[in-house]
Order: C-alpha cells, then structure tokens, then sequence
C-alpha cells in the first residue's frame, strides 16, 4: 500500500480513506474503512468516464445488479455512488495474494490446485451471470486466493465502461490475455460464454505460468486471439480437454459454469483426504504467501507439521477408482488428445533472481546457491539428497541463517528463518500418490528466469563462485556444452570520477514497454511515468497521472493519460502545460517543437511542443489496427500517416497536404526517412518513394506479407532490410529495390525491424537469434535462448543484448554469438533492452527496471 499524496482524497463517502492500493485502466483503488472499522476497497473513475452521463447511467445500473451477486466466492459490493462528482464503488477488502502474484511467486500450480480454483472461479461466475451481468474483465489480477478458495473482484465495472463513447472508436474493454474473440471485435455485446473463455485463459495461466496469448503488445495480442490457435505449451495433459472447451471460437459452444463445476467435481470429492482442510489443495509455497499477505507469520500447527521428522516406510498405495462422471451436454465433450506435448527442455544451471530489494538498492551480495531437488507436484523440496544450507555467506565470512527474503527459486529456505530442512516434512504431508502427480514442464517452483524441465540434474559451475551478485548467470555456470565465455575489455575510467555501479529499482505496480533514455534520465512507465538518475537509480520524479503514450524532445516529456495530454521538464517534473482533446490518444510523436497525436478512430492532431495549442487536425487517418508502431511519425519537418489505404505527407506546421501514395489496406510500417526517399512496407510490398514528390522510385513484392518496417544500414549506398512472416530475409539494393541476397530463419509473429550493427544484421525467430554478414547473406552464427526472444536485441560496442521469455537478459559476443553474461529476472522482460554508455536498461514484469555494465552486468571490472 502506498501513502497518501496531497491530491488524494481523505474521504469517500461515508468511508475513511487509508492509502492507495494501485491503479488501474479505470482509476485509482484506495483502502479505506468504515465507522465501525471494516475495511473496504474502494474503486475510483477516472476523469473522462465521469463526464461521461452514458457511462454515469449504465454504472449506476451495473452497480446496482452488483450488489445483488451473492456467493461465497465473490468480494461482496458494500456500497457506491454513481451520481458523485468521482463516481466510486467499495467492495469487501480482502487481504489476500492475486492469482497473478501467487503463480509469480510461487509457479504453476498442481493439477488439483488448479481444479480447485477454477471450480471456484466457475461458481464465482454462476452467481454474476445469475444477476444478470457479465464481469468482461476476468484475468489473473482479478481473482483473489486464500485458503478456503478463489474470490472474484471487480465485477459490475467493465460493463459500464463497455457501452460509453469510448467504445465507439476501436477501444476494447478488457484485457487482451484473456479476453474472448467475440470481445476483441465488440465488447459491448458480449455474453456470459465470454467469460467462461477468460476462465479458460486463467486455467491456461495457472497451469503453466503463461497467458494463452503472448504478443509484444495489446494489438499484437488481440491480433494473435483472432487468428492463432492459444499457446498451451506446458499444460498438463489432464486439463487439456476443459481448456479447449471453455476457448472454443464460437461462444455457443462454450460449457456453463455449472457444467464446468459438474466436470470437474468427481475429481475434487473423490480424493481420501478431500474432507481435512480446503488449504490442502495449495501448496505449501503458497499458503506461506497467503499468510505473510495478511501480515501474519505460518501458523504454529503448519510451521510443526512442517519441521523435519523420520517419515514412516509408506505403504503401497492403490488409486482410488473415480466414480463415473455426470452427463455433459456434447457440445461440451471433446476427444482426449492422442499424447501429451513433450516437456520442454530447460537450462541446466545458473543462478535464480534474488528477493526485491527497496527502491534503487540491493542487499548484501552472496553467492548463488546449488538448486535442490523439487518436488513436481508441491514445489517443496524433494525429500531424497541433501538439506539446503540453512545460512548465506555475507561480507566478512560470517554466515547468517536463512530468511523469509533469502528465499531462492527451488524453495532453499521457508519464512520466519526456519532452515529450509523444514520444508521435507511438508513436502511428505502434502505428497500424493505417485500415479496422480503431475510432471510440469515449466519452473514447479518460481518462474523465471527460465522454465527448467523435470528431471534434468543440474550441472555444477566450474570455477570459483561469482560473489558480486546471485542473479546473473555468467558462461562459467552453464553446461559443459555451452561455449566458453570471451573475456571482455575492461572499460577505461577517468581519474576522479566515481565508480557507476549497476543497480534495479523497484515499482509499487506492473511496468511495460521499452525504457527511454534521455538527458542522463531513465524513464518508464508503471502507470505514471517514472523518472530515474542513470548515474544512482534513485527516482527524480513521477508523473501525477497515468500515462499510455509517452514521447521525448527537447528537454520535455510528453504524455497521454488518453484524452488528456501534458507535458513536464525532464529536468524536474514540473509541468509546462495540460490539455483536453475529444478522442483517446494510443500514439504520440514529438520533433522540432512539434508534438503529433494518433487519436482512435481516425484523428490526428498536432500540437505546438511550447504551450499544447492545437496547430492542425485530420479526420481522415482510419486503419483496421491502431497502434503505436503505424501511428502518425514526424519526420523531416513532415506528418506521415496512413488512412483510406493511403499514405499521406503533411506539413508539420501548416498543416497544408503535400503529397499522397496508395499502399492499400493492408497494416503499414512505420515509414523511414533516409536523403530524399521515403521507405515503407505495406503487406507484401517494399515502397520507394520520393521524400517531396511521393512519386514512386521503386518496388518490390515479396512472396508473402512482411512485418518489419525497412532497416536501412550506414553506407554510402544504403542496403533496405524487410523480413516476412516465414522468416525470410531480404536485402534490397536501396537505390534500385533489386534483390542483394536473401536469407531464411524460423517462421516468426513479431514485426520488430532487422538491427544492424556493422556489418552484421540481426534478426529473431521464436527463441533463436540469427547474424548475418551484410556483404553476402551468410549466417555468422545463431544463439538460442531458452524462450521466445522479446523485442529487438541492442547491439553496441561488440555486443549483443537480448530478452527472453526465460524471464532472462541474454549478453553475447557480436563477433561469435557466445555467451558472455545473463541477468535473471522474476518476470518476464517488457519491450527491448536499451544500451546507451556502456550501460544496457531493461525492465522486467517482476516491477524492476535494470541497469547493467554492458560488458560485466552486475559486476564491476575491479572486482573480476
């Protein structure tokens, strides 16, 4: 919970305001408690909604079948206000981990455990649906676990939103995860079934770890929902069959969420041991989570039931035989899958991230500890092998024993700074039997950084142990296998200056997107745009609002909360200007002291950088897919931007048209400036056109649709690189369009552009990174990662940063692809790395933004 700031309110309603929870799409959560103590969460709207009366009516009719929905599943409405000047709604606070922080903490869960919530979720459903509101919004972050079940928030709010003005112009209500189809396309229709898909999405997610669709952002996502099969990669064979059916395309084949109870209730109530506690179904990991979130300690009966005791020899143990299951509708059933998909191959060593530290710092640097056997079905530690080391090692040789914040990935120690021994009595307590456990193939533990397959002994590092830090992977600690590491330049310092040291910073709430570097200042964004100092890590400032677009220029920032857009000094926060306009901004670009605003529905209005005043608009810039990468750009003192199926140039500040091209309507690159000619990529088309004129110099069709905007290299006759969907590299002579030579890779979704450096261009497919040599098209060397590559790697000084979907930061060698450090994360990476100074940035979905030598990562040359 963060504290109050002088904008925030005292009081809502009858209700004590205590701090601030979050925020969110829809306003800022508060906590707050009544007169008699009960506290309660309370919902804000945002500031355009509010002035919206549609939104006021259908809020207060949404509201008001809210607070009909029983169940004992549900966070229970206490009371609202749509007619307040800030329309607000308090739900039952409960103090307990979000599905998303539970399986980021904890990892997959068990096949049961999974049965056990999505019963609940699905009874949670019945009774919103029976109030005849749908939730369109149900994703990880909105479903709550403790001990006795799931319980569901937030219902009765996205209904609201979804029948205002802003859904009239492309904006979808939902998250794009877990939405269904029928949502993407329009979300102010949807029913009940639509849910039901969300509920498989969040099977998908507490199985595996993963969402069912992964894109690099909200377009790519919805992209990817409507045309891709879900990925279910690491999902348990046994949840594959009720997956499939809650994510059928055609809503009317979904089941209910009383035939998804139905299903699932033979193989929650015919278990032995159903009847003891409903905190069996979790494991231990989690139930420790659940505890500390309440801000209690384990319990005195489980931290007992957990201490390290002789286990009795174990009988053989016969399956019970399930008893025969209810009918189902047909449409629900579907034939069992022939076999199940073969684990996936994880790393065989390295080191897991370390526990958050607080903002901009790091604890005491120790050494990465040997990972322990883990058991697959709990993710408490195996009881064969030897015991986890009870104490770390710190600074001065003494040895400390082990805390609740030293716990490592494969659970090495438990809370309260019990030594992790502790864990084996409550790994045998909660062990099923053999023939009912579930083989993950992602992390059984904690994901990231990197999914590690069961059954795969950890290889031993060679060498002395790295002490500068235990979240970075250097080549020393991988396999035998993996190439031995080049060892880097040491930097050159100046006399005087002090030494820069790598450091993370850490968010109260989620970052996205790809961090900014300008004038020695780090920003990103976490609702608000966070300003940090490169040189410390230490925040400047933040935003007060909530920003979706964000752009750089002249020693301003600039940002959209939507349909609002300020701008503030880089230097200190403080805010030059703020302005309304009448549409949601998705894209935003600023040059010259011009700022160009895309605006959903076919808008683009361009600004003066100095005071906001509006210097043109247009009307005429719909596409079928808005985002930022087909926005409008600024380039050379132009405005270009597609609609109609055409390209159009505009004069920046006049606003006067200069010229117009025809590139149909398929979804267009960003165009890229270079001299006189102007290239961009439409479909399976490359374009040439003259910068003044947009007469078209030349042309060439692909075989099939490409996604990367052109790349053009530094020499004198300049190269244009485009690659297709299938993986095929193009290098096209930059004067004539001829082919130069071309090159193929793995099939890939991403559109991120063709990087080069040197004489080497880089490209990702899936989870392999490809290098070129420009001259002739021959592949230098290729380096696979564990995951699907996210972003574009950077290159600079010799080396090559990559992310992964491993939750990790990968560092090679430009010349030989060979590995020369990788930084572990919690989370998934967001956006691409960024390098600017022999530094490397990037941000991660565990709420941290990085900042690593370039050529050592955490470690400084001094301490090699």
């Amino acid at each position: 919970m963060d504290q109050l700031t002088a904008q925030d309110p005292r009081r809502i309603g009858p209700f004590e305001v205590l701090g601030r929870l979050g925020a969110g799409g829809m306003g800022l959560v508060y906590l707050a408690r009544s007169a008699s103590g009960r506290r309660v969460a309370i919902k804000t709207v945002r500031g355009e909604l509010a002035e919206d009366e549609l939104f006021r009516v259908r809020f207060a009719r949404e509201i008001a079948a809210a607070k009909t929905v029983g169940g004992f599943y549900t966070a229970a409405v206490v009371d609202a206000d749509a007619d307040a000047r800030v329309p607000w709604l308090a739900t039952a606070y409960v103090p307990a981990p979000s599905l998303e922080d539970l399986v980021g903490e904890c990892g997959p869960l068990p096949v049961d455990a999974v049965r056990w919530l999505i019963a609940g979720i699905a009874e949670a459903l019945q009774s919103i649906h029976a109030a005849g509101l749908v939730h369109r919004d149900l994703k990880p972050s909105n479903v709550l676990v403790v001990e006795d079940g799931p319980r569901v928030i937030d219902f009765g709010i996205a209904a609201g939103v979804s029948h205002t003005r802003l859904t009239m112009t492309n904006v979808a209500v939902g998250t794009p995860a877990y939405m269904s189809p029928e949502q993407a396309k329009d979300s102010r229709s949807v029913t009940g079934a639509s849910d039901v898909f969300s509920l498989g999405s969040l099977l998908v997610f507490c199985a595996t770890g993963h969402a069912p669709y992964r894109g690099g952002n909200p377009v790519e996502t919805v992209f990817k929902l409507l045309r891709e099969q879900p990925d279910l990669s690491g999902l348990p064979v046994e949840l594959v069959d009720l997956v499939r059916a809650c994510m059928r395309p055609a809503p009317e084949h979904r089941p209910t969420p009383e035939q998804i109870q139905t299903e699932l209730a033979p193989h929650l109530f015919s278990r032995d041991d159903a009847g003891e506690s409903e905190g069996d179904w979790l494991p231990p990991s989690a139930l420790e989570l659940i505890e500390r979130r309440r801000g209690r300690r384990v319990p005195g009966a489980r931290a007992a039931a957990a201490a390290p005791v002789a286990a009795p020899a174990a009988a053989p143990v016969v399956p019970p035989v399930p008893s025969a299951p209810p009918v189902v509708p047909a449409p629900y059933l579907s034939p069992a899958p022939a076999a199940a998909a073969a684990p996936a191959t994880g790393p065989v060593g390295g080191a897991h991230a370390g526990p958050a530290a607080p903002e901009g710092h790091w604890g005491p640097a120790r050494p990465p500890a040997q990972p322990e056997p883990v058991d697959p079905r709990t993710g408490a530690l195996a009881a064969q092998g030897t015991p986890a080391q009870g104490a770390s090692a710190v600074p001065g040789g003494s040895a400390v024993p082990a805390s609740a914040a030293q716990v490592s990935a494969a659970g090495t120690a438990v809370a309260g700074g019990e030594v992790a021994t502790a864990k084996l009595g409550a790994a045998r307590r909660h062990r099923r039997d053999p023939a009912q456990e579930v083989q993950l193939s992602g992390a059984s533990v904690r994901i990231g950084p990197g999914p590690q397959a069961h059954g795969v002994e950890p290889a031993k590092a060679t060498g002395p142990t790295p002490a500068e830090t235990d979240w970075v992977r250097r080549a020393g600690a991988l396999s035998a296998a993996a190439p031995a590491p080049v060892p880097p330049a040491p930097p050159v310092e100046q006399p005087g200056q002090p030494r820069w040291r790598p450091w993370r910073f850490r968010m109260s709430n989620d970052v996205w997107g790809t961090p900014l570097v300008a004038d020695g200042t780090l920003f990103i964004s976490s609702f608000e745009v966070h300003a940090l100092d490169i040189a410390s890590g230490r925040r400047r400032y933040k935003t007060r609002d909530v920003a979706w677009a964000v752009a750089v220029d002249a020693g301003r920032l600039h940002a959209a909360d939507g349909p609002h857009l300020y701008t503030v000094d880089v230097a200190d926060g403080t805010e030059r200007w703020r302005t309304s306009l009448d549409g949601w901004v998705y894209s935003l670009d600023a040059a010259d002291g011009v700022l160009c605003c895309g605006l959903r529905g076919g808008g683009v209005q361009v600004r003066s950088t100095a005071n906001g005043a509006e210097l043109w608009r247009a009307e005429d810039a719909q596409q079928d897919y808005e985002n930022p990468q087909s926005g409008p750009a600024l380039m050379g003192g132009s405005v270009f931007y597609y609609g109609g199926g055409r390209l159009r140039c505009v004069d920046a500040r006049g606003g006067l048209p200069r010229w117009t091209f025809p590139v149909g309507e398929d979804v267009p690159s960003r165009p890229v400036l270079r001299g006189s000619l102007v290239y961009v990529t439409a479909g399976t088309r490359v374009y040439a056109l003259d910068a003044a004129t947009g007469a078209q110099r030349w042309r060439f069709d692909a075989p099939v649709v490409l996604f990367t905007p052109p790349s053009l290299d530094d020499s004198a006759t300049p190269a244009v690189y485009v690659a297709d969907y299938l993986g095929t590299l193009y290098a096209l002579d930059g004067a004539s369009g001829q082919v130069r030579w071309q090159a193929r890779t793995a099939s890939r979704q991403g559109a991120e552009p063709v990087v080069l450096a040197g004489r080497t261009a880089l490209i990702a497919s899936g989870d392999t990174l490809y290098a070129f040599d420009t001259a002739d098209g021959v592949e230098r060397w290729r380096y696979a990662a564990r995951g699907e590559i996210v972003g574009a790697p950077a290159a600079a000084a010799g080396l090559v940063h990559l992310g992964s979907r491993d939750h990790s930061l990968h560092t090679v060698d430009l010349a030989t692809g060979r590995l020369r450090w990788e930084l572990g994360t919690k989370g998934e990476l967001t956006g691409s790395p960024v390098t600017v100074g022999g530094r490397v940035f990037v941000s991660s979905k565990d709420r941290c933004v990085y900042a690593l030598d370039a050529a050592y990562g955490t470690a400084v040359p001094d301490s090699r």
